[in-house]
């Protein structure tokens, strides 16, 4: 009897023993299916993003051929054709005086258009999506002087700070000496607030402004993608009204009710010469402003549903040939702002992108 005994017993530990190992290899094979799962999300992901990288520079290199033979217009700068045997493009102005003040050229274009420089965004197809601004719709911070410039940022601010110890201390930050402006910083002021020492020399992205003593302040209102829609390293206050962004030329302009009906207008028809803005700007012609795209732009793109996007500042060099023609001043990720996200995007019809 106890032999029988000693039987079944045995045989109960075998099965319990057996069914363990049945729920291990059970737990094992789920834990290895999403395992497997994972590593083919990620896989997949990763192969969007290798894609819409290639995507994004294969259109980077046709914008930058657009850029490099297109006419530069009040409207932006005209697409190539894409039928060879279309007439070229005719450029003319209304006036000799017209070519010498800077006006906009006057284009017999053909059905391709113009590539938009105002930061609209567009779509290139398979969920890409991009916006290019042009360098003279952008502030510039080297030769920055307006003391109104100044004036305009502390207001927009949202915090009680001084225009005048802004420009001071961007000029202290940038010149090579270490002669302190009456409301600026030097050397020793930054050690005394822990902050690291200015670069003495022009920034080499607006995003640097962060660094500036008061700018930091100034800006904490403000994300990374704002300061590069509105900012560019070289030049000054000189803007083109045709591409420059609403809180860019708040900055430049001020004036609230004359910025909005100058945008209104702006929707249905540029601006072909400075005379145009008289109605708009006070003593426009005495202001730095513009109709024309400059040598540079700004690249932005995203994939449909991303958080961030890449930015590229490409620059110019117009007495350079080949590969020298063009340079990245700089390139950048940030955090994509909810109004790009958003925005209805406007398909670019192009045989480039078809």
């Amino acid at each position: 009897m106890q032999y029988h005994l000693g039987i079944r017993s045995q045989q109960g530990f075998v099965l319990v023993a057996v069914l363990w190992i049945l729920v291990i290899m059970v737990l094992a094979a789920t834990a290895f299916s999403l395992w497997v799962d994972r590593v083919r999300d990620q896989a997949f992901m990763r192969q969007q993003q290798v894609g819409a990288y290639q995507q994004s520079t294969d259109i980077l290199t046709k914008i930058l051929y657009t850029y490099m033979t297109g006419i530069k217009t009040s409207e932006g700068i005209a697409w190539p054709s894409g039928d060879h045997s279309a007439p070229a493009l005719g450029v003319q102005f209304d006036s000799l005086d017209d070519f010498m003040a800077g006006a906009a050229p006057k284009v017999n274009v053909t059905a391709a258009g113009f590539m938009r420089m105002d930061g609209g965004v567009l779509d290139t197809g398979y969920g890409l999506r991009i916006m290019i601004q042009d360098h003279a719709g952008l502030i510039g911070t080297s030769f920055l002087s307006d003391q109104q410039v100044f004036d305009n940022i502390a207001k927009s601010s949202g915090i009680k700070v001084n225009g005048a110890r802004l420009k001071d201390t961007l000029y202290d930050y940038q010149d090579a000496d270490s002669q302190r402006k009456l409301q600026g910083a030097e050397s020793h002021d930054y050690r005394q607030q822990g902050l690291p020492p200015p670069i003495n020399g022009y920034l080499r992205s607006p995003l640097q402004l962060r660094s500036v003593m008061g700018w930091g302040d100034a800006l904490s209102f403000y994300d990374d993608a704002w300061i590069l829609r509105v900012f560019r390293t070289e030049g000054a206050a000189a803007i083109n009204v045709n591409t420059a962004s609403e809180d860019a030329l708040r900055l430049v302009l001020g004036n609230e009710d004359k910025i909005n009906t100058l945008l209104s207008v702006r929707e249905s028809k540029r601006y072909d010469r400075l005379s145009d803005l008289a109605r708009f700007v006070d003593g426009a012609e005495d202001i730095s402003l513009s109709v024309l795209p400059s040598a540079g732009f700004r690249f932005w793109w995203w994939h449909e549903g991303d958080t961030t996007a890449r930015v590229y500042d490409v620059q110019f060099s117009p007495l350079d040939s080949g590969a020298k023609a063009w340079y990245f001043n700089w390139t950048a990720r940030v955090t994509l702002p909810n109004d790009l996200a958003k925005s209805t995007a406007i398909e670019i019809d192009h045989p480039f992108f078809h």
